[in-house]
């Protein structure tokens, strides 16, 4: 069906009604796919998409993907990895490289409702997978907006050419439709003052660079961060990136910047020791200010937050084909060699510390991992944040019915349990996943349109969180003083540099 909007015409699918105590209760929720905010050249920062008053349709109605390469399907019955399963692929999505859109789930302009906007994490998926969609949240009187911006080598690849040098343009991409968002949303039922920007993983990272940013003061109104693993980006050494994009020119047999420019994306898929850490955009800089500064000084705009992880992150690598290539010990000795390299003094107290909660060795030294990579940066940015702004914390435990559990509370749990889509993994919902749904909707979407959690307790010098099990209960932030005595150390640092070197 179509929609007719002050924004254009836009092709829309109604896929629920509107349910609970709303005034709207029984409207019709709408599913519009594929609207643009931006276009871009390829490795060129976006440029807004001029407003249409042609009364030409304005979105595809589909999903849309940027080109990624995707593990054939079969292989997830071996391995049985949830972010393999089909509700995490982008299978169905059309492949493009002009695919910068949002996609919207609303019950229509009837009276404005607040915006959830939601950046997706990792180097792969879009704003259109089925565990991100809006169509349960937007029943409840929320308009949900995702967002698919450019990943791997076409949003991160650190490119040179001449004096122009390029890196993070997936920034600048979110930033826009963060722009597009706030200009636009009135029209399909939101309003620009209540908008909650949410991401997961490195969505999450995202998400608070575009709170570091004081150019995007105003752009939203409350902060939600899921599992994110806090790697600020560090300046560039113009020299070194000229260097770097010189290898890779020579390591890829290609001749100079528009021979890469050109060439098929099939190609730039499969490029050699391709550059893509997070660092700041050169060519047109997303950072004024160094982001660093901004988190030290409380320069960034004051809104509330809610923060936290899962208790079972890394049980995406609990895969016993995976341990060698992951470093990880299958017996005491291995275990006393590995952990003294990676951990040094440290690899004592983290284990002691740990090992009542390890089901075997190779899961010991998992928690570890998670302790420092994970809950030491949930735990980092509440107690940062906490001076300046409004912060609530969580730890995540509860467990959806997947392979009988197999999993855990896993990486990207709670964004399936908050979102409600359970339903979309065609697995068996539990009483106690109904439940958690229910307790995490109620807090969660309590906190999008208020920006408070009743009866949860906000991060303070007690240092307490919401442990989500069961009904879900208060407890102190866990092993919160070793935690603090690890300030300061690199662990976390080192512990993720051999995660991702060995992915």
């Amino acid at each position: 069906m179509m929609l007719h909007t002050t924004i254009g015409t836009l092709r829309a699918e109604r896929v629920g009604s509107v349910t609970g105590n709303n005034t709207d209760s029984g409207d019709p929720v709408y599913r519009i796919l594929g609207i643009p905010y931006a276009h871009a050249e390829r490795f060129r920062e976006p440029e807004p998409v001029a407003a249409d008053s042609s009364g030409d349709v304005v979105n595809s109605g589909c999903g849309q993907c940027f080109p990624q390469r995707l593990m054939p399907g079969f292989m997830n019955l071996f391995l049985r990895h949830f972010q393999l399963r089909p509700e995490w692929q982008p299978r169905e999505d059309v492949q493009g490289e002009d695919a910068l859109r949002v996609n919207v789930w609303t019950s229509g302009p009837a009276r404005p409702k607040p915006v959830l906007v939601f950046i997706h994490g990792g180097d792969c998926g879009s704003g259109t997978l089925p565990i991100y969609d809006g169509t349960h949240l937007a029943a409840q009187g929320v308009v949900v907006v995702t967002v698919t911006y450019r990943i791997g080598v076409l949003g991160h690849l650190h490119v040179v050419d001449g004096d122009r040098i390029s890196c993070d343009r997936a920034l600048l991409d979110q930033q826009a439709a963060l722009r597009w968002v706030k200009d636009n949303v009135s029209a399909l039922g939101g309003d620009p003052e209540r908008i909650t920007l949410m991401g997961h993983c490195g969505g999450a990272q995202y998400a608070l660079y575009q709170a570091l940013n004081p150019d995007n003061r105003g752009l939203f109104h409350r902060l939600i961060l899921c599992s994110g693993q806090r790697a600020t980006p560090q300046p560039l050494d113009p020299d070194a990136e000229r260097e770097a994009f010189a290898r890779l020119l020579a390591d890829n047999r290609l001749h100079d910047y528009r021979e890469l420019a050109a060439a098929p994306v099939s190609r730039l898929l499969r490029l050699a020791q391709p550059t893509m850490t997070l660092s700041t955009t050169m060519d047109q800089p997303f950072f004024k200010v160094d982001p660093r500064d901004v988190l030290h000084e409380g320069a960034f705009p004051h809104v509330p937050v809610l923060v936290g992880s899962t208790a079972d992150e890394f049980s995406m690598i609990e895969i016993p084909m995976w341990y060698r290539r992951m470093g990880i010990a299958k017996t005491p000795e291995e275990f006393e060699r590995t952990t003294a390299r990676l951990y040094g003094r440290w690899a004592g107290p983290l284990a002691d510390a740990l090992r009542p909660e390890a089901a075997d060795l190779p899961d010991l030294q998992i928690k570890m991992m998670e302790l420092l990579v994970f809950h030491s940066a949930a735990l980092n940015l509440m107690e940062r944040l906490s001076a300046h702004t409004s912060v609530y914390g969580y730890r995540f435990e509860y467990v959806p019915n997947l392979y009988r559990g197999l999993r855990g509370a896993y990486h990207g749990a709670e964004v399936a349990i908050f979102f409600g889509n359970l339903d979309r993994m065609r697995i068996p919902i539990t009483a106690d996943n109904r439940r958690a749904m229910a307790v995490t909707q109620r807090d969660w979407l309590g906190f999008v349109r208020d920006g408070v959690m009743p009866h949860r307790p906000a991060f303070d010098a007690r240092a307490q969180i919401t442990r989500y099990r069961g009904d879900g209960e208060a407890v102190r932030f866990p092993h919160l003083e070793l935690l603090r005595e690890l300030e300061g150390t690199d662990l976390a640092h080192r512990v993720v540099d051999a995660y991702m070197s060995r992915r």
